[in-house]
């Protein structure tokens, strides 16, 4: 039996066998899987950046009028400036008690006092952040935040009698002081020194024959029957002028009893109009300007300073104080005011 045959075909197996691996190597290889994410990549993806929290907005500073029994004359006066002052600024203005300064918000910057009061004293202790200022103090010291506007109503009866004499006939001038104002012995010396200084002895030609001016007391807390008690008593002599020296004389109660009397008068406020043809004019303590310089000054930040007062002859009568009379008036305002004349001292 011959081999060849079988020989033949097992070639023939192992030539397909070949040719089939060539062919399986030569395709194209398979596609590569995309790993899945892992674990961290997917947390990392879901976490966000943390959301800023916008800084609160600072409260506005606050500024108080504080107004001590019986300065609300005062605190009227300078009231409109200290608002437009704030406004100016967006500061918040109210106006408050000295009690309510037992709590105070955090965000006070500056009290202004309208006179002054126990709450002051230990000012520097309790708030030595928060800028004071004290109208019409005469003992308080200034300190880095605290400035002292000095009172003027010593200067200012000065001229109260130098004006009602100036404008009585007869030298007839006569001044109502408050009995209950720590200064009323000054306030007095100084008037009758005003008149003075116009006139030395002044003595009229009619009788009742005394040296004017006079001067007589009221008690603030009186009735008003008793304030014009006060007045009749002192118009024993004659007045033909008279100084009201404290805004609560000016009640239609005595300002008719005054005006009966033909008295003029001159006030620390303008009156009513009704009682205008007997009022001579309105002579007040200007404490706008120099509260002003105060405010300014703690605005820059300067450690708190001494300020005076200064006088002014707001409104007139020019049928009582004419022109000439008010330009004499005013020339020794002017000497008062810097130092060359002394309302304590006789003239």
């Amino acid at each position: 039996m011959s081999l060849k045959p079988s020989l033949s075909v097992r070639s023939l197996v192992i030539l397909f066998l070949f040719g089939f691996l060539i062919a399986a190597c030569s395709g194209n290889p398979p596609t590569a899987l995309t790993p899945a994410p892992t674990q961290t990549q997917n947390a990392t993806a879901d976490v966000q950046p943390p959301t800023e929290v916008p800084s609160p907005t600072p409260l506005p500073g606050q500024v108080w009028l504080v107004i001590p029994e019986g300065r609300e004359a005062t605190a009227n006066q300078i009231q409109p400036l200290l608002e437009g002052k704030a406004a100016s600024q967006n500061f918040l203005f109210e106006v408050h008690t000295p009690t309510d300064l037992e709590n105070p918000p955090k965000n006070l910057i500056l009290v202004v006092f309208a006179g002054p009061d126990a709450q002051t004293s230990t000012w520097n202790e309790r708030f030595p952040q928060t800028g004071l200022i004290i109208l019409e103090d005469d003992s308080t010291e200034a300190s880095q935040n605290v400035s002292v506007i000095r009172s003027a109503s010593v200067m200012q009866a000065f001229m109260a009698g130098f004006i009602t004499t100036l404008v009585a006939p007869d030298f007839r001038s006569g001044g109502l002081f408050n009995q209950n104002d720590p200064l009323v012995n000054q306030l007095q010396d100084s008037f009758l020194n005003g008149g003075r200084y116009l006139c030395g002895r002044c003595a009229p030609v009619f009788a009742p024959i005394v040296f004017f001016p006079q001067t007589a007391t009221f008690n603030l807390d009186g009735s008003v029957t008793e304030w014009v008690a006060a007045f009749e008593s002192l118009h024993q002599n004659r007045l033909e002028t008279l100084y009201l020296a404290d805004p609560a004389l000016l009640d239609p109660q005595l300002l008719e009893a005054i005006s009966r009397q033909n008295v003029a008068f001159l006030t620390t406020q303008t009156p009513a109009e009704e009682w205008r043809s007997q009022w001579i004019a309105t002579l007040e303590v200007d404490h706008l300007g120099t509260l002003e310089k105060a405010w300014e000054n703690w605005q820059n930040g300067e450690p708190g300073k001494i300020w005076h007062a200064s006088i002014r002859i707001s409104e007139t009568n020019p049928e009582r104080l004419t022109d000439g009379k008010r330009d004499l008036a005013l020339k020794t305002l002017h000497e008062l005011e810097n130092g060359w004349i002394y309302p304590l001292s006789i003239p």
